[in-house]
């Protein structure tokens, strides 16, 4: 729903140029799906100020759900007109924004683009510009502006043209700042033009709800056009082994590494056609806990004409040295600092002495107006997550957790509440530190350091996305003296305020940095119970325990005495 468009209804009119609101095309002048859509926004305006929930708009759900199906139809009834119109008149198009090198090298300096590799296409100034530089379809251009992406941002612009001229690609860039988008315009663009039969892409992604999440940012592109797509979830997967689905059936499959490989094991999927291997957060897929996965996807795409794309808020050198190793004359693009954060968040570190003084802190924040929902608090492990849960329902917080122990429908229902505001405060591992897009998270909370740069960066960005303003704070304690050091380059990088002590800290050494990532800090138990509280448990549950046993031995006592009795008498 379009806000400003409510907003303006009072304003003042020209009634000479027939005009009925200030932002409208006279009535005679508007299309069908213009006129369709001015009454859906109504509506929506009706149901949002519907506070109290009344049954008024329930019962024209379902009325509805069948108007919105005639709707798609008249929405492509449109295109197609306008399309006829275009071809009639020889419209090609707006001429590009972009046109020189110098224009190129412009654009690059106001985004801090570094942008290395041979022959380099030119960036794009606009949407519009795909239309004159690669016929991009009237009904994906249609589509991305239907779900409101009306500029590029500074990595569409470049990796677009770059995938269009079918270039292999390592992208880097902030946490927020559409890559999703980058990477999946130019791909529905091409699988649109493709007329070639058979699975043409592959997405792979680190986790489920990532793949779920560009998933269904794919559909939005893919509206009312012919491209077919999947997100090889169980049921997929379980109906491609027993060949009730075609394994030619879809242009693009989404999916995790392992699931794919089950499948592709049992030759439910033919990998040999992919044309187009895309990598979401592809330092987590080259790390040593996912790289044997890669690796045996890659050598099943064995089509000469494969093109690679790796995309991610992180690429360390390790990365791209494999990057260079499977790819084609990549072009490399990095957006800002390598291994800084989104300049849109404020980033802050808190000394909290020891364990207790963490939950105090968090205490303070809440009483000083800075916990501001929603907000979102990494832990280092499982256990810790649900003893911080239990902790913060004592406040009296609209808290939940989320962790690789819940199902995976559990998972995402959690995360659909949270983006609707049913949750305030979400505790959860590193499983939702990549990728997920929370819109309007205002803090995130480090309760336990990261164990690396990366790890933090892609934690503190789930905040500050797509141009809003997000802070971000870090606890740590006398235990952290180590792992601090990375996020405090980290700030420096990003510009953000940091104590100027900690400039004469020294630097990690190799060794560090490797017990680091691979042992997690061992920390004393989140609680608040007092002590005398926590031995009166232990000795109940101790009490319990040995009355069990002295039971136990009673039962196995005079069963043996039984048999006994039994042998004797024989």
């Amino acid at each position: 729903m379009d806000i400003f468009r409510v907003l303006s209804r009072g304003a003042s009119l020209k009634k000479s140029k027939q005009l009925v609101t200030d932002y409208a095309l006279p009535s005679g002048q508007k299309t069908h799906s213009q006129k369709k859509k001015e009454v859906h926004v109504e509506k929506e305006v009706d149901r949002e100020i519907d506070f109290f929930k009344t049954n008024k708009f329930k019962e024209l759900a379902k009325s509805q759900e069948l108007k919105d199906e005639e709707e798609e139809i008249d929405a492509v009834n449109d295109i197609e007109e306008e399309e006829e119109e275009g071809e009639g008149e020889g419209f090609e198009g707006p001429s590009p924004r972009v046109k020189t090198e110098e224009e190129a090298h412009a654009l690059r300096k106001s985004y801090k683009a570094n942008v290395t590799g041979d022959d380099i296409p030119l960036p794009i100034g606009s949407f519009e510009d795909l239309i004159a530089r690669f016929k991009l379809d009237q009904r994906v251009l249609s589509n991305l502006i239907d779900a409101g992406f009306t500029e590029p941002t500074p990595i569409q612009s470049e990796a677009i043209p770059i995938t269009l001229f079918d270039r292999d690609i390592v992208a880097c860039a902030p946490t927020g700042s559409g890559k999703t988008l980058a990477f999946l315009t130019p791909l529905v663009q091409q699988l649109k033009t493709s007329q070639r039969k058979g699975l043409k892409a592959l997405i792979i992604s680190p986790t489920k709800e990532l793949a779920q999440q560009i998933f269904d940012e794919c559909n939005k592109l893919t509206k009312r056009t012919d491209v077919k797509t999947a997100i090889l979830s169980k049921s997929l997967s379980g109906k491609l082994k027993n060949n009730i689905v075609k394994k030619d059936k879809f242009d693009l499959i989404i999916s995790t590494p392992l699931r794919l490989i089950d499948v592709v094991k049992n030759e439910a999927l033919d990998l040999s056609t992919v044309e187009r291997l895309i990598f979401d957060e592809a330092d987590k897929l080259f790390d040593k806990n996912f790289v044997e996965q890669t690796d045996e996807i890659l050598s099943k795409c064995s089509n000469p004409k494969l093109r690679r794309s790796m995309f991610s808020a992180t690429i360390p050198s390790s990365v791209e040295e494999l990057a260079n190793s499977i790819m084609v004359h990549p072009v490399r693009v990095i957006i800002g600092h390598k291994e800084a954060a989104n300049q849109q968040i404020e980033q802050k570190l808190v000394f909290c002495g020891n364990e207790q003084g963490k939950l105090i802190a968090i205490r303070q924040l809440i009483q000083e107006g800075e916990f501001k929902p929603p907000v979102l608090i990494f832990l280092q492990s499982i256990t810790r997550a649900k003893a911080l849960f239990h902790e913060l329902l004592y406040d009296r917080l609209n808290v939940d957790v989320i962790h690789a122990e819940r199902t995976q429908v559990q998972r995402q229902e959690i995360i659909d509440r949270f983006k609707k505001r049913d949750i305030w405060v979400l505790i959860c591992t590193d499983v939702l530190a990549r990728g997920i897009d929370f819109k309007g998270v205002n803090l995130v909370i480090n309760y336990d350091v990261p164990n690396s740069a990366q790890a933090y960066v892609h934690r503190i960005g789930r905040t500050g996305r797509g141009g809003r303003e997000g802070k971000a704070v870090t606890f740590y304690t006398k235990e952290d003296s180590v792992a601090i050091k990375p996020i405090v380059n980290v700030m420096k990088q990003s510009g953000s305020d940091y104590d100027k002590w900690m400039d004469n800290m020294t630097k990690i050494s190799k060794n560090e940095k490797k017990r680091i990532k691979n042992g997690q800090i061992k920390r004393k138990d989140i609680s608040t119970v007092p002590k005398i509280v926590k031995q009166k448990r232990r000795q109940k549950t101790d009490m319990i325990e040995a009355s069990k046993k002295r039971k136990r031995l009673e039962l196995l006592e005079k069963e043996f005495n039984e048999k006994q009795v039994i042998i004797s008498d024989d």
